[in-house]
């Protein structure tokens, strides 16, 4: 191999691994935008109707976007970090693109719930 082929295929691999680490980069900010705490909502009054009605199971409980990303926030952080690529894994199973943005709203009860059920154990 000549020495100009050598030097174009050392750059090639340059330029491979600064898109990676850009790409990693961007991922991270995603990752860890919006892991502020949300203050708990008021809670509702209830009437005689809303006390007759049965509770909501988890699985159909409706989550905002916020709510998701704190959930995931906190998984990822527990255990000094050790569910980060499992809770990674997990979004990227429901949105395809690696990114809370890419899940749909339908899917963040299922998702919550599947990252929730991440143990130690």
């Amino acid at each position: 191999m000549s020495k100009m082929s050598e030097l174009s295929a050392m750059i090639d691999n340059l330029i491979s691994c600064g898109e990676t680490l850009a790409e990693t980069g961007r991922a991270l900010k995603e990752f860890y935008s919006g892991t502020e705490e949300i203050a708990p909502a008021k809670p509702e009054k209830k009437t005689r109707k809303q006390d007759a009605a049965p509770a909501e199971s988890p699985a159909e409980k409706q989550y905002s976007k916020e709510e998701v990303r704190g959930i995931l926030a906190k998984k990822a952080n527990e255990a000094d970090g050790r569910f980060k690529a499992d809770v990674k894994a997990i979004v990227q199973k429901y949105g395809n693109g690696g990114s809370l943005t890419d899940v749909d709203a339908k899917d963040y009860a299922a998702l919550v719930a599947e990252v929730e059920g991440l143990t130690d154990a």
